[in-house]
């Protein structure tokens, strides 16, 4: 299973930015300014259809934003446990899934654009 990789896209699209205004470069992809820089702080996940264009823009593939997710192992393993495990391992790995949103909450304020 793949998961979106929400912070290699904020990166790529802030350097393919680079010093064009938000304006402009959200004229590109065809999307407002405001929702230019939700994107790239990561507040706003782009539809299939802003990411093509992105693609597009870039030269990337979209396979490129999409990583194999780090649950499938869980996942599997989670097959061969008791109930009662199965409940203690899910109960963690939502406390994991808060700590990285909370980190990423964390990281969106850390941009610095010109």
């Amino acid at each position: 299973m793949k998961e979106f990789n929400a912070k290699k896209f904020c990166e790529d699209l802030i350097t393919l930015r680079g010093k064009e205004s938000q304006d402009k470069f959200a004229q590109k992809l065809n999307v407002k300014r405001p929702t230019l820089s939700l994107l790239e702080n990561g507040k706003q996940m782009p539809t299939i259809d802003i990411l093509s264009l992105f693609c597009d823009l870039s030269g990337k593939s979209t396979d490129d934003y999409f990583v194999e997710s780090t649950t499938d192992a869980l996942v599997y393993l989670m097959g061969s446990m008791e109930e009662t495990d199965k409940a203690k391992v899910e109960e963690m790995a939502e406390c994991i899934r808060i700590k990285e949103k909370y980190e990423l909450l964390a990281k969106r304020g850390s941009y610095v654009i010109d």
